[in-house]
C-alpha cells in the first residue's frame, strides 16, 4: 500500500520520495491516527528532500511494470503482452512463458475463441 511504501522509503532515506508519497497519502483522506504520523513525516521529508538510492521511476509518467524484471515500462516505450493474462513485458523477454499465467508465449498474437453457428 501506499503508507508501507511512504513508511519504508522514509527508512530508505528515501526523502524525495517519501514525501511525495505521504503528499498523495493526505489527498486520499486518511484515518487522523495515519494522517498525523504522515503530516510528521511530510516535514521531516521537507527539512530534506533528497533521495539516498536511485531509482528507475518517474512519479508523473504513468507506466506499466514489467512482470519479468519488475521495472517500469513508461508511456510510449516498446514492450510485449501475454496474449491470456495481459502481463506487459520489456522486449527482450518476447518468445519466452509468461511469467503470471504460465501457459501463453510473450508477444504471441492470437486470435481467442471462435464460435460458429452451423449453417443448414
Amino acid at each position: 500500500t501506499l503508507r508501507t511504501a511512504l513508511n519504508l522509503f522514509f527508512k530508505l532515506k528515501n526523502y524525495k520520495t517519501a514525501g511525495s508519497f505521504a503528499r498523495r497519502l493526505l489527498e486520499l483522506g486518511p484515518k487522523p491516527e495515519v494522517a498525523q504520523q504522515t503530516r510528521k513525516i511530510l516535514q521531516a521529508c521537507d527539512k530534506n528532500p533528497t533521495d539516498e538510492h536511485q531509482l528507475l521511476y518517474d512519479e508523473h509518467n504513468p507506466f506499466d511494470v514489467c512482470a519479468a524484471s519488475y521495472t517500469p515500462i513508461y508511456k510510449g516505450a516498446e514492450c510485449e503482452s501475454a496474449p491470456l493474462s495481459g502481463a506487459k513485458y520489456l522486449p527482450k523477454f518476447k518468445g519466452e512463458v509468461c511469467r503470471v499465467d504460465r501457459v501463453s508465449q510473450i508477444g504471441k498474437s492470437t486470435a481467442g475463441l471462435k464460435i460458429r453457428r452451423k449453417v443448414r
